[in-house]
């Protein structure tokens, strides 16, 4: 963790009260009062625009900023003294960098209890980009009154003293801030200022101070400091520095030949690239906050809500970094992250397709755009940039295995299987075996009808994994769909179970097989558990309406498979459905499923991260 654990109150959003009763609750349309602009709806304080502002309630809940930032706009001219109203309009025109922020802002401003953080940072903003830096630093500094703010708020009065031509005073304000948790992030932020000053020595010092000071490797300070060193005759130590970079991060990996192309140039030129920099590492903090309560599995709708209101606020300084430099690349990666894990596809997409193709970075926006395409069921839009990546970046693990993924969901096994290969290939040849790659493979191999080579990269996966109960359930349940050693069968799935008693496809595995084997007296509580915990699952409804049929309960076999049947099962498990109903003679209640009839999908929160994209028909195989 590279910062100590924030306070955990959203300070930025108590000061701007985001989430408005407005959104919490809609109320239905009012009756006989009616503006020229479209029906009205009443809220806390008159009438608005009813069309327009339910437009964007929904635009906010799709992720779509720039249509809530629209239609709230559109909406507040019904009544321009809404107060809430006049907030949402503001945020989100914030969020999306319109020009109308700035006039929004000044009407915020007029009357003091209005005024807010977010007003006096956007009016600061609006300052710092017309040139006019004292008027800057009294906005910036009205907006330091918040907790949060105090964090930034020295960094953007230092890039404004630097405008002024203060470069010393900058620096020293940034090397004296009393106990901060960023003291390693001023420390960079002095070292640029003083780079982008012309104190050239000072710089050196200082990025090497802040090296010292930083907990992890920082893109921000490697970058700059490989364009101080290749300037000043050092290439061999800069190209060192740019190769440590990448080798912490497979993806960033991606980026490291376009790195190395613009080594000698600095990141940060100037105070407004500075400012915005200085937005991204508040969203970022934000961020890591928002991870942290994420890894502690606290739920609830309190929990739910306070996630959120991180994001929100990590979305608004995004959007301050991009008004105040719209092709920063660090900005839309993180941008695009949030609302990826919001599941704003759309939004997401057209801030990762909005990178600049020159950009460093561009490559790591690729390969997120391919793996976003891929896991919101769009292979065939992700397979040609992953083919484009492969041959721009050739040898890279995560390439290939994106490739696999997306050859998997368009079920062409055989491409899946040679992506998988290449992947696994290289990774023996880095000496870094991965359990997953083999995995992956296996299950392509298993649903291109080669149960021989499937077991074989699953018995492999297990070498380096033992104690994995995916791997373990997949070999066990795979022999036992091929009638093949059940007693080893059984022994593997008693090894999962008892690492993994909570998982629903592990119990209905080790059920089965006992059933298959005759223990029905031992296997049919295995099954009523899984069903119970997956009870829209048709494979494990199919298993416990054929253990049911063996005991001799009929009806309740007959009623498990007509259940199932109505699950939209994969064509294999509804060719086994069926035919344990004609067994049964009786005809199914349910109509087979259509060829637009959505299939269910697994719970990705129940595998490894790694294995997550590809595709499953059912819980046991891919």
């Amino acid at each position: 963790m590279l910062f100590c654990r924030l306070m955990p109150t959203v300070f930025l959003l108590s000061a701007t009260m985001l989430v408005s009763p407005a959104l919490a609750a809609v109320s239905g349309p009012a009756h006989g009062l009616r503006h020229e602009t479209g029906p009205t709806v009443q809220t806390g304080r008159g009438y608005v625009d009813s069309e327009a502002y339910l437009r964007g309630i929904v635009a906010v809940r799709l992720g779509d900023d720039l249509e809530a930032a629209q239609a709230f706009r559109k909406a507040l001219q019904a009544d321009p003294t809404d107060v809430d109203l006049l907030r949402q309009a503001f945020v989100r025109s914030v969020m999306v960098g319109a020009p109308q922020a700035v006039e929004l802002a000044r009407v915020a401003d007029k009357t003091p209890k209005d005024r807010s953080v977010i007003s006096a940072l956007v009016l600061g903003d609006d300052a710092a980009v017309r040139g006019e830096w004292p008027e800057a630093v009294q906005y910036y500094h009205r907006a330091g009154d918040d907790p949060m703010a105090r964090l930034i708020v020295p960094l953007l009065l230092a890039w404004c003293q630097q405008a002024q031509g203060h470069a010393d005073e900058a620096i020293e304000s940034l090397l004296h801030v009393p106990g901060s948790v960023l003291s390693p992030f001023y420390t960079l932020h002095a070292a640029l200022i003083a780079q982008v000053a012309g104190q050239s020595d000072r710089a050196e010092a200082l990025f090497v101070q802040a090296q010292k000071a930083m907990p992890g490797y920082d893109m921000l300070l490697t970058r700059s400091q490989a364009a101080w060193l290749w300037n000043h005759g050092q290439q061999d130590k800069a190209r060192a520095i740019i190769r440590k970079l990448v080798a912490t991060d497979s993806i960033l990996g991606l980026a490291g030949p376009a790195l190395q192309a613009e080594i000698a140039h600095y990141p940060v030129t100037s105070a407004r690239e500075g400012i915005a920099r200085a937005y991204v590492l508040t969203a970022f903090l934000l961020r890591q906050q928002a991870r942290e309560q994420a890894q502690q599995g606290m739920e609830g709708e309190g929990n739910a809500l306070n996630l959120f209101q991180f994001n929100e606020a990590a979305r608004l300084m995004l959007g301050f970094a991009l008004a105040m430099d719209p092709t920063l690349a660090d900005a839309r990666l993180m941008l695009a992250e949030i609302q990826d894990d919001e599941h704003h596809f759309a939004a997401a997409r057209e801030t990762l397709v909005r990178v600049p193709p020159q950009d460093p970075l561009a490559m790591v926006a690729t390969l997120r755009l391919a793996v976003l395409e891929t896991t919101n069921d769009h292979p065939a839009e992700a397979i040609p940039l992953l083919q484009h990546l492969a041959q721009q970046v050739p040898g890279q693990i995560i390439i290939e295995r994106s490739l696999g993924n997306a050859f998997s969901q368009t079920k062409d096994w055989k491409a899946a299987i040679a992506a998988y290969t290449r992947a696994i290939d290289l990774a023996n040849v880095q000496k870094s075996p991965d359990w997953t790659l083999l995995f992956l493979r296996g299950m392509a191999y298993h649903e291109a009808g080669d149960w021989a080579a499937a077991k074989n990269d699953t018995r492999a996966a297990l070498a380096y994994a033992p104690d994995e109960p995916l791997l373990l359930n997949f070999l066990g349940y795979g022999m036992v769909e091929q009638h093949e050693d059940l007693a080893e069968a059984e022994q593997l799935l008693r090894k999962a179970h008892a690492l993994d008693d909570q998982d629903a496809a592990i119990t209905d595995s080790l059920g089965w097989v006992r059933v298959e084997q005759g223990d029905l007296v031992g296997g049919i509580p295995l099954l009523e558990k899984a069903a119970e915990q997956t009870p829209e699952d048709p494979e494990v409804n199919y298993h416990l309406g054929e253990a049911y049929w063996r005991v001799g309960r009929r009806t309740e076999a007959v009623d498990q498979w007509n259940m199932a049947l109505g699950l939209h099962p994969g064509p294999a498990d509804e060719s086994l459905i069926r035919a344990a109903l004609q067994k049964a003679g009786v005809p199914p209640l349910m109509a087979p499923a259509g060829p637009g009839s959505p299939a269910p999908q697994p719970d990705a929160a129940a595998q490894p991260a790694a294995v997550q994209s590809v595709q499953e028909q059912g819980k046991h195989t891919p």
